[in-house]
This record gives C-alpha cells, structure tokens and sequence, in this order.
C-alpha cells in the first residue's frame, strides 16, 4: 500500500473527515465504482471532481506511472543530502527547506531534471494514448458482439414466431380434448340403445342405420319421449357445461395476457435500466476523459 508521506497529501475516507484518514489504492474500474455511488447518492458532479483530485490516490489505471515533474526529480536528489545536513528536520521542514533551494537552483541546473520530465511525459502520453486505443477498441468490440447478438436473437425469435404461427393453424384444426362433447340427439340415443341388440343379430355396420331409422320413423310419441327427454336433459347439461368451459378459457387468455403485460414490463424495465448504465458508464468515461490522471 502507497504511504501518505510518498504523496504529501492526507486521503480523507470516502463518508468524510470524521472517519479520519486513510490511503486508497485504487483501480480505474474501483474509481468508477466509487463515482458510481456518488451519482446513486445525488452528489454534485463538482464533489466528484474533489473527490477524485483530493482525496483518491490512483493505481493500476495505466501500464506506466505518471513523470515526476522536475522539482519532483530534484527533490529525491537533494532530499538525502538536506537530511544528513539536519537529521533532526521533520518531514514538513526538509520540504520547506527544498522549496527554498529550489528557487534558487538555475535554469542551467534544471535542465537534466526537465529534460527527464520531459523524455517520461512522451513515453507516459504513447502508452496513455496506446491504452485509449486498445479501450475504445474493446468497446467497439463489444457494441459489435451486442449488435450481433441482437440481430440473431431476433432472427430467432421471426423464425419462432412463424413456426408458431404455423402450429397456431394446425391446432385450430385439431378439437380440445377438454371442450365438452355436443350432446346427442333423442334418435341417436335410441340407435345407441339398439346397436348391441343388433349387433347379438350379426347385423352389420350399414345395415343397422337403415334397420334403425325405419324403427325410429315407425315409433309413436310416446315410444319416443324417454329419449327426447333425455336428449333434452344432455342438451341443458351440455349448455352449462359450455358456459364454464367458454369462462374457463376467457380467464385462460386474460391471464396469458396478463403475463405477457407483465413480461414485456419487466423487459421495458430491463432495457431501461440497461439503459441507464449505460448512460453512467459513458458519463465516467466522460468524466475520466477530461480530467488528468
């Protein structure tokens, strides 16, 4: 872990001064995590930019360190030699005291110093720029990889879709196992009563309708009123039966809708929240993009 006396500076703990100091060694992705949490709590960008330029130390975000200015490189020179002329000097003074040099110190003198800044700083900014290249890339990548997969997501789902469309016509086709039976009529049910008799009679299959129908027209009414009651009684039954099973399917198709409503809810909240991550993450981007790391 970086100390507080290698940076000069005092790393305050993300909730305030009242928790007292501390020293964050932090990633690029960390970082984001942390402005992200100061965009879920409301703060004022302004409180980010503070945030990040006071009290977060960076580390890991690129493969190179950031050059040392050079009063910086200056200072490690003379630092050992300030400290063996006052080894009672504290931090604080050995500071003070190397400022003071410092502005004495000619423009001949600093020129090795800048002249190391300044080779540090282009091989700093080629790999800071190298790293950019690669990270837009990557998301070019990604956005390439998300559009494919949309597009055969979607091609998918067409082709679903027709295949169920098409199922769609063939069941219409088919009777519902569940739908109640369209009752008989009162010469059907007497046909049925005489099937087995005449069957006993070894009477076939086309000959027992015409053996039948001429029973059924020679009947009087009284011979035919069990079965036209009963025709009547099934056919009732039969009304009432269809009434719950229209019902039952009515409930059936305003829940299947319901569903739909609330999955396609869900989905509109998803690409929403999607949606707005996304916002976020470019806004950090954004905000790294314009600010010195």
């Amino acid at each position: 872990m970086v100390s507080n006396e290698e940076h000069g500076l005092k790393i305050l703990d993300f909730w305030g001064e009242n928790s007292g100091p501390m020293t964050w060694r932090l990633t690029l992705a960390e970082v984001r995590h942390v402005l992200g949490l100061l965009v879920d709590f409301k703060l004022e960008a302004i409180a980010a930019v503070k945030l990040y330029k006071n009290y977060i130390i960076i580390k890991g975000c690129s493969e190179k360190k950031r050059p040392s200015p050079p009063y910086i490189l200056w200072m490690k020179d003379q630092r050992n030699e300030i400290k063996k002329v006052n080894p009672e000097a504290g931090f604080k003074e050995i500071s003070t005291m190397l400022g003071v040099k410092w502005k004495t110190v000619t423009a001949e003198e600093k020129k090795p110093y800048e002249g190391i800044y300044h080779a540090e700083k282009e091989a700093y900014l080629q790999v800071i720029a190298k790293e950019k290249h690669e990270t837009e890339s990557m998301r070019l990548l990604e956005d390439e990889q998300k559009q494919r997969t949309a597009m055969e997501l979607l091609e998918q789902y067409m082709q679903f879709k027709q295949e169920a469309e098409k199922d769609g016509k063939k069941n219409k086709k088919e009777k519902d196992p569940l739908k109640p039976k369209h009752p008989m009529s009162a010469y059907f049910l007497f046909t049925n009563d005489r099937r087995a008799a005449l069957a006993a009679e070894n009477k076939n299959f086309l000959e027992v309708p015409k053996i039948t129908f001429e029973e059924w027209k020679n009947m009087t009414e009284e011979q035919k009123r069990p079965y036209e009651e009963m025709a009547k009684k099934n056919k009732e039954q039969y009304a009432l039966e269809m009434e719950a099973y229209k019902q039952k399917k009515d409930e059936e198709a305003g829940h299947f809708m319901k569903e739909e409503e609330d999955h396609m809810k869900v989905q509109k909240q998803e690409a929403l929240q999607l949606l707005k991550k996304k916002e976020k993450i470019e806004n950090i981007i954004k905000f790294f993009s314009s600010v010195s790391i």
